[in-house]
């Protein structure tokens, strides 16, 4: 499929890159543990060896939680997308979108300090997330049902230390996440050090309205790219110093905590790595 660039406001047609692990319904999705459907569409769980797995019909992982071990990210973007927590505090963190809850087993475990607050658009899959993933069910964690832009633009300003932004919808990105009235409501919710991670499935054009609005808003972009179905930007308040020896030590320090390869996806990180001019 070709698009005109309505997601970032680009002019020029781009093909975009899908979210998600491609499932082959043959062999990878497992056995079908539960299915429904709600006013967006389908929703189903699916159990592979000790995985299990959400979509919403498309072929597509929505997400994926080891059940013997939910605290670990199995998709590599979560993984990626956890390196915001380099930079800036976790005291306050705040997750769009919901999906299988794989974030927020992670997060929940390794930062039962912080107070977690998730929204979801879809009633069913915070429903699914309880019965069919484990989530759990935390003093410091808060699940609402709600649509995120609306959410976030109602937050008390500077409020939140960090944003994970993962809103997707079926194959593609739900388009309020690249939407200017979103990145503003999420910068202007975010503390004076916060940071917001965006998952993207492709990486935004230079010049594009988008691209201008974190520009012009946000002191530090930082962005690993892999070039297939994610993009990953971190977008920072306060001025970031990349490979700096205190950093350095901080993703260490992650990577242990969390017990996953960070490291590697860590050194990959570049200053507005958009390669698009």
């Amino acid at each position: 499929m070709v698009v005109a660039g309505d997601d970032y406001g680009n002019a020029a047609p781009v093909k975009p890159i899908r979210h998600g692990a491609r499932i082959n319904q043959a062999t990878l999705m497992g056995r079908e543990l539960y299915r429904t459907e709600d006013s967006d569409g389908a929703i189903v769980v699916s159990q592979r060896g000790n995985k299990r797995l959400l979509s919403f019909g498309s072929g597509l992982e929505q997400s994926c939680v080891s059940m013997d071990k939910p605290s670990y990210l199995i998709h590599e973007y979560t993984q990626i997308m956890l390196l915001g927590l380099l930079f800036s505090d976790a005291r306050h963190i705040v997750i769009l979108g919901l999906g299988g809850g794989s974030l927020v087993h992670c997060l929940s475990q390794y930062y039962p300090d912080s107070s977690i607050q998730v929204v979801e658009l879809r009633q069913a899959v915070i429903d699914i997330a309880y019965d069919w993933f484990a989530l759990p069910r935390l003093d410091n964690l808060q699940v609402v049902h709600a649509d995120a832009m609306r959410y976030v633009a109602k937050l008390k300003q500077g409020s939140c230390d960090i944003i994970f932004s993962d809103l997707y919808v079926d194959d593609r990105m739900a388009a309020c996440q690249a939407e200017q009235d979103f990145i503003v409501a999420c910068y202007q919710a975010l503390s004076e050090s916060g940071c917001l991670v965006l998952n993207f499935h492709q990486k935004p054009y230079r010049g594009s309205l988008l691209m201008d609005t974190l520009d012009s808003f946000f002191s530090t972009i930082i962005v690993h790219d892999s070039g297939e179905r994610n993009c990953i930007m971190f977008c920072c308040k306060s001025m970031v110093a990349l490979y700096q020896p205190g950093l350095d030590a901080r993703a260490e320090a992650l990577a242990k905590r969390v017990e996953m390869p960070l490291l590697p996806h860590y050194r990959k990180l570049e200053y507005n790595g958009l390669g698009l001019s």
